[in-house]
């Protein structure tokens, strides 16, 4: 009895490793497909390489926010707006930031106007009035030279006292001082500043000037603009949500979406088979068989983690990718953001062994 129960358990043990044995030798590939449409393909022809991709614009989906933090006041456009690269597209309350820019002008209008009036001297009037004076008073000093020298001919022909000589001199003395005196006010207003003073007021009008802006830069901080001209793809946000740089959350994001590009994840294994210029298609499940055609227009130069997924269970998810860019000849109905398939020509690389 003993004997027959080791046999039977002897041939159990041996038909346990053949079946394990057969089941490790299950081909990889065949039990994990990259995609639904690349398994169908690639049973069908052997010279494409099969990639998910999804549509974007021309120049990518522009995902954008403000440049500080604040208060959404106005939203400028709706989806579907074609915008032109500068065009506001959304404020955020500016009310201080005005205040700010009114009050850095004025104070640059004040020293631009303090900076004038040191350049260029008193007003004609006061000049014009400062030069009669000092023409008024020579004048008379010349009456007073003229009538003492007049004078003192006279005393020294025993003509006149000694007194009338020295009152006529005195009176000469008197009109030279009150000369002299308008000749000085004359200069003092046609020079009235002095070069330092004129310098500091041109250093202080410089400095308004870049507080004007600073303040029209904060200002304009608070709009955002489209940096490229296209379509508004989504709006984000809402008059009265808050926009914070420190947990930033998209506000507006635009394309071009006048001609489509797909970006394939080619599976690291066919990297090699890949070159630019190669006719290529897609296909979307919601278009059925529906190609749309292309050709390869861009291969980025190093290996990203794979982010599209095909909702296979079985799908590697260790792989890395090759972002390629397939440009559309004619888009037709597709759109940005649609998860599509992607079909690379590659018959003339041959598949490395």
């Amino acid at each position: 009895m003993q004997p027959r129960f080791i046999a039977l358990a002897a041939i159990v043990g041996v038909a346990s490793v053949f079946v394990l044995s057969r089941s490790a030798q299950a081909p990889l590939p065949d039990l994990m497909p990259r995609t639904s449409a690349a398994a169908t393909m690639e049973e069908r022809t052997k010279g494409w390489v099969v990639a998910s991709g999804i549509v974007e614009p021309v120049t990518k989906e522009l995902v954008l926010g403000f440049e500080t933090s604040g208060v959404i006041d106005t939203v400028f456009v709706a989806e579907g707006d074609k915008v032109e690269k500068g065009q506001p597209l959304a404020r955020l309350r500016n009310g201080m930031e005005k205040a700010q820019l009114e009050e850095a002008q004025a104070n640059a209008l004040a020293a631009r106007m303090e900076f004038e009036k040191l350049t260029n001297g008193s007003r004609p009037e006061e000049k014009g009035e400062a030069l009669a004076q000092e023409r008024r008073a020579f004048k008379v000093y010349e009456q007073y030279r003229d009538e003492a020298t007049r004078r003192q001919r006279l005393w020294q022909q025993d003509a006149i006292s000694r007194e009338d000589l020295e009152r006529a001199q005195r009176d000469m003395d008197v009109a030279r001082q009150e000369y002299v005196a308008a000749t000085q006010q004359l200069k003092l207003v046609e020079d009235m500043y002095r070069r330092e003073d004129v310098a500091k007021a041109g250093y202080q009008l410089a400095a308004a000037d870049s507080a004007v802006g600073v303040a029209r830069a904060a200002l304009e901080r608070m709009e955002l603009r489209a940096p490229v001209s296209g379509t508004v793809l989504r709006v984000h946000g809402e008059p009265g949500e808050v926009f914070s740089l420190f947990a930033p959350s998209p506000v507006i994001s635009v394309g071009d979406i006048s001609a489509l590009n797909v970006r394939a994840e080619v599976d690291e294994r066919d990297i090699g088979r890949i070159r630019v210029g190669q006719v290529a298609f897609v296909r979307a499940d919601a278009y059925g068989s529906e190609k749309f055609n292309g050709k390869v227009g861009r291969v980025v130069l190093s290996l990203t983690p794979k982010r599209l997924r095909t909702g296979n269970p079985s799908e590697p998810v260790d792989r890395s990718v090759l972002e390629v860019l397939i440009a559309l000849d004619a888009p037709g109905p597709l759109v940005s953001g649609l998860r599509v398939d992607a079909f690379i020509d590659a018959s003339a690389v041959p598949p490395a062994k």
